[in-house]
């Protein structure tokens, strides 16, 4: 270890759920065994109970869920609560199956173990929160979110719950009428007797105020409910532009992320050019049209790109706040989205004083091997799209005229505790262990590798600690002072790394020997508006050369 600036790693898999239950000893008597989480709590329990909780823990939970831990006394080999400051090591459940391959090769159901720790020297135990990857979200011209006024919440105690609705009982999604604003669809919840018991918003809307009263369309048209709080303009006055006939509009669009420089070796871009049409034949100047036209030209322009569809999702909001979707939208969506396509969309032409919008959202699905062909070598994305839309000239300057107003309202981040990522650190760790993951099917097949990656949900997100200490010891003959760094890290099911942290804050404590770091997630970023999901994309030909450049 004295030869590397880095700590040596070595991984435990602790994603087990909480067990109260029985294990068995090797002299054929039964004991009570209780983990917190995967963490062996009761004392006094040999190293190879992990295993045998590790196999209960399979059948009351899944695979996925079957990884335990536990503290040990160096001396007795026996598990502790490690309350004083005193030495321990740390063993983990066996991830294989069987102990043999074959008549010779054995010990594959060991369990794996840290070396000893001294508390003293222990110099950071830190955490990482599972956190979801945030997409990016901006707002083009006038929206909820730009010009304010859509709906958050709407106040519970004010709801008057009509008469007559269908079905009854079941769920209606409907629109509203009422208040200074429009656009607004709910889906309320009707009992057996045709009453409204319940409201939830499902498309903002925009220009509500907070106390208006809005009447929910069907049945008898009776039942009503007062807005409680409405969005905030985060727009200035160039978010509701005019836009005149016989005109031509130039939106830019650029997408900057790894997803975009893989597939086009630079970022991609694209200039969306609407014109509006001629003007009427009696108009003695530009006449104003319909602004949610200009919004779905541009919008069906991006989409038709092959440059910019891979990695964007829109929806528009008209002048009168009522939400469209793009063509090909799923009747399935639609229905829960409560709205429709905006290849429907008919004009009744402009609205003095009203203008429309589009948001769009950063998307990107990539192509994935599935276990059978997974090699430790395959690529997988971590990196969002970021969008930077800006209206330009003729030119394609956005500096020289007050172009239409673009605000951001979700900053992409990018997932924390990925099963991708934990799934190669794990068959790294065993490899080191001499456990290797073949890239043969066969060999890997023969040597219980599968086993190391069926354990690791590579769709799902965990949380993670790490534990690092030296262990200083003198290297003979030379009489040279070693410092060797090792760092364990171990996997949990998301949200119970708390379990851990309680048992080594209340062991490091004693010792004042190191903080704590607890590393949460980015504030989440939940717009009021649904973007219908993209669609997986099945493996092409080209990704098998993706997969080696990765």
């Amino acid at each position: 270890m004295a030869y590397f600036n880095h700590a040596f790693q070595k991984t435990f898999l602790a994603t087990g759920g909480s067990l109260d239950t029985t294990v068995t000893l090797l002299d054929g008597t039964t004991t009570a065994a209780v983990t917190v989480g995967s963490i062996l709590s009761t004392t006094g329990l040999p190293t190879y109970v992990l295993n045998d909780l590790s196999a209960q823990g399979a059948a009351a939970y899944s695979s996925l869920e079957s990884g335990y831990i536990g503290f040990f006394d160096p001396k007795t080999n026996l598990t502790i609560r490690p309350e004083n400051c005193c030495n321990v090591y740390i063993a983990g459940s066996a991830l294989y199956t069987n102990d043999k391959v074959g008549p010779f090769h054995g010990g594959y159901t060991e369990t794996n173990k840290s070396k000893m720790i001294n508390p003293k020297y222990v110099s950071r135990y830190y955490t990482q929160d599972a956190c979801d990857a945030i997409n990016e979200v901006v707002h083009v011209g006038s929206t909820y979110f730009t010009a304010g006024g859509g709906l958050e919440t709407l106040d519970a105690g004010t709801l008057v719950a009509g008469t007559g609705y269908a079905p009854a009982p079941g769920t209606l999604i409907t629109t509203v009428t009422g208040g200074t604003g429009s656009g607004a669809v709910v889906e309320v919840t009707i009992d057996a007797g045709g009453l409204v018991t319940a409201v939830v918003i499902i498309a903002p809307g925009k220009d509500y105020t907070v106390g208006d009263t809005l009447t929910i369309d069907g049945g008898n048209n009776d039942a009503t409910i007062d807005v409680l709080t409405v969005t905030e303009a985060a727009g200035d006055g160039s978010c509701c532009k005019e836009f005149l006939c016989g005109e031509t509009y130039n939106l830019r669009l650029d997408v900057k992320g790894s997803p975009a420089l893989r597939m086009l070796d630079h970022n991609s871009y694209y200039t969306a050019e609407f014109n509006t049409g001629c003007c009427p034949s009696d108009a003695v100047s530009p006449t104003p049209v319909d602004s949610t036209e200009v919004m779905i030209g541009w919008a069906n322009l991006f989409l038709n790109s092959p440059l910019i569809n891979p990695f964007i999702k829109i929806v528009i909001q008209d002048e009168a706040g009522v939400l469209w979707y793009a063509p090909g939208t799923s009747a399935a969506d639609l229905a829960i989205l409560g709205g429709d396509t905006w290849d429907n969309y008919a004009s009744a032409g402009h609205i003095d004083g009203a203008c429309a919008g589009l948001m769009m959202q950063g998307a990107y699905v990539d192509t994935k091997f599935g276990d059978c062909t997974f090699q430790v070598s395959d690529f997988y994305e971590k990196e969002p799209v970021k969008l930077y839309p800006s209206e330009v000239d003729l030119n394609g300057d956005p500096c020289t005229f007050d172009g239409l107003c673009v605000v951001k309202e979700c900053e992409a981040s990018q997932a924390q505790g990925l099963g991708e990522t934990f799934a190669r650190e794990l068959i790294l760790s065993e490899s080191y262990r001499q456990n290797f993951y073949s890239t043969d099917l066969r060999i890997r097949e023969i040597t219980q590798g599968n086993q190391i990656l069926n354990v690791i949900d590579r769709t799902a997100l965990y949380d993670v600690a790490y534990l690092q200490h030296n262990v200083p010891r003198s290297y003979n003959p030379t009489g040279v002072f070693d410092n060797d760094q090792y760092l364990l890290q171990f996997i949990m099911t998301r949200g119970t790394v708390s379990d851990l942290t309680d048992v080594v804050a209340t062991w490091l404590d004693n010792c004042g020997v190191c903080d704590i770091e607890v590393r949460g997630c980015e504030s989440d970023c939940e717009t009021l508006v649904v973007f219908p999901p993209l669609p997986p994309r099945a493996p092409r030909a080209q990704d098998f050369n993706l997969a080696a450049r990765g």
